[in-house]
C-alpha cells in the first residue's frame, strides 16, 4: 500500500477510487464511511462532519452522514442488489475534547447516524472502530481491496 500517493478525502469530502488506488482521511470527532466493491472494483470514502443535514436534499457530497451514504452509492454505481457484496467500514466518531461543547458530543452523534443511516439503507456494517477520546487515519487500498485505521497519539 503506497500510502505516500494516496489521495487525501478532506472534511466534508468523498472520493471514489479504483484498482491502485489509495483514500486516506484523518479523522477526530468527524466519522469515516467506507465503502469496499470488490466485485466492482471499486472503493469509496466519505468524510463527514455532522450527522444530519438541517434540509436534507439530493445533492452530492458528504458533509453530512445523511448526505454521504447516498452519494456513495450513486457515484460507485451500487444498486440495491450489490448491496451483499459490500463491505461497509465506519471509524472516527472520538470525543475529543473534555470540556463540554454547547453542540454536544458531535462525535457521538455523527457515529450514530452512520449506523442508523446505513441500517435504513439495508447495507451492513462489517468493521467498526468509533467513539473514544483519540482521533484515527484511515487508509483504504483500492487494489486489494484493504483497509487499515490506526490511532492517532495525541
Amino acid at each position: 500500500m503506497n500510502e505516500h500517493s494516496a489521495q487525501i478525502v478532506g472534511m466534508g469530502e468523498l472520493k471514489i477510487g479504483g484498482r491502485g488506488d489509495v483514500l486516506k482521511a484523518t479523522l477526530g470527532s468527524c466519522i469515516g464511511i467506507a465503502f469496499l466493491w470488490k466485485g466492482g472494483g471499486r472503493c469509496g470514502l466519505a468524510h463527514c462532519l455532522l450527522s444530519e443535514a438541517p434540509e436534507p436534499g439530493l445533492r452530492i457530497g458528504a458533509r453530512y452522514v445523511n448526505q454521504a451514504i447516498p452519494s456513495l452509492l450513486k457515484l460507485m454505481g451500487i444498486r440495491k442488489m450489490d448491496y451483499p457484496d459490500i463491505e461497509v467500514i465506519v471509524a472516527g466518531g472520538a470525543r475529543m475534547f473534555s470540556i463540554r461543547q454547547s453542540s454536544g458530543d458531535v462525535g457521538k452523534a455523527n457515529a450514530e447516524a452512520a449506523q442508523k443511516y446505513l441500517l435504513q439503507y439495508g447495507l451492513t456494517v462489517t468493521r467498526s472502530e468509533i467513539g473514544g477520546r483519540r482521533g484515527r487515519q484511515i487508509v483504504i487500498d483500492c487494489g486489494q481491496p484493504s483497509v487499515r485505521i490506526k490511532e492517532i497519539m495525541g
